[in-house]
């Protein structure tokens, strides 16, 4: 790596093999990049120790919001008390991602919970709790179409990007059992060993083993190689509310997840049925991609869109004004106050 602000080529292609397959020994990585395994961890430790990059570990949200409960919410509140929110909300595990965002609002957040009654301990319990809180929204997510684990960063040459993502999940749905719960909250580091985790956990390290095979195979666990956005070339973030007819839902969202720009695609409950996330070039894309979109998509109209201000948090991982990763807070959907 040239310098903590500035990765190589090397170091891109490095982070977009790992969104690939975040899990892959150093031998694969190297393979697929054609470099030296020592040479791929080298390069890798040095851009999480930037803050740069990391494998973060979370519940898979499309299947997450079939049989549990996912939400967005927004959070209007003081001026003067929202850096105290941002301070106290970042450390909810249930809290996933946090977002300072412009249009009426001030705080965009994403929230996995077991259950309904979850989502009111939260909202009604964590959020109402906050001083100089004004009101919130919350917006229930019936169906993920797309979300960001799938987005790529297009470093890779294609006949590497193949090589790179062999070896996905083919097995059947499984189960959250309490053991795959143990697992889940030792992956503060997708990428820790499972020598690791059996220590953090008392289990033995084939035990281990076992049960993330289990978490990844049965479509429980998502790895996700997060990048710090201001070296992907997509420095902005926008969210766009939408609605869409109901028979016209599916194939709208599923046409949207075919978009380069877009991170996060989801219904949800209320007058306004669809939420995206998108990471754009300039700020003009905005209004590029609703015109885009316009043609594109007639049954979509686009009611709402906001800016991103800032990131404070994404999947767990906690960002600074900079973009930087400097810590996560492990996603734990049943995590007690």
């Amino acid at each position: 790596m040239q310098d903590s602000l500035t990765p190589d080529e090397t170091d891109l292609r490095l982070v977009h093999a790992l969104q690939a397959a975040p899990r892959a020994s150093w031998h694969e990585v190297g393979r697929s990049l054609g470099v030296d395994p020592v040479t791929a961890a080298r390069r890798w430790q040095g851009l999480v120790d930037a803050g740069l990059a990391r494998v973060t570990a979370y519940p898979e949200v499309r299947l997450w919001a079939q049989d549990h409960c996912n939400a967005f919410i927004e959070v209007d509140i003081e001026p003067t008390a929202r850096p105290h929110a941002v301070e106290v909300l970042s450390r909810i595990p249930q809290i996933v991602s946090i977002s300072v965002i412009s249009s009426g609002r001030d705080l965009f957040l994403t929230v996995l919970t077991p259950d309904l009654a979850g989502l009111s301990h939260v909202v009604l319990q964590q959020l109402h709790g906050l001083p100089g809180l004004r009101r919130t929204r919350t917006h229930t997510v019936t169906t993920v179409y797309g979300e960001g684990n799938h987005w790529r960063l297009g470093a890779l040459e294609p006949q590497r990007r193949a090589r790179a993502g062999a070896g996905r999940p083919t097995g059947g749905r499984a189960v959250w059992k309490p053991h795959h719960r143990e697992v889940l909250r030792a992956l503060d580091d997708g990428r820790r060993p499972a020598a690791e985790i059996a220590a953090r956990t008392g289990r033995s390290g084939s035990t281990v083993r076992r049960w993330l095979g289990e978490m990844v195979d049965g479509r429980l666990l998502s790895l996700r190689c997060e990048v710090a956005q201001p070296i992907t070339g997509w420095p902005i973030t926008a969210t766009f509310w939408a609605r869409v007819p109901p028979d016209e839902l599916d194939r709208t969202a599923t046409a949207l997840t075919e978009l380069p720009e877009v991170r996060l695609c989801a219904a949800v409950t209320g007058a306004d049925n669809l939420v995206m996330t998108l990471w754009l070039r300039s700020l003009g894309d905005v209004q590029r991609l609703e015109a885009e979109l316009a043609r594109r998509l007639p049954a979509l109209t686009l009611t709402d869109r906001a800016v991103t201000l800032r990131a404070v948090k994404r999947m767990g991982c906690l960002v600074d004004e900079t973009g930087r990763i400097t810590e996560v807070v492990p996603v734990d959907p049943w995590a007690t106050a």
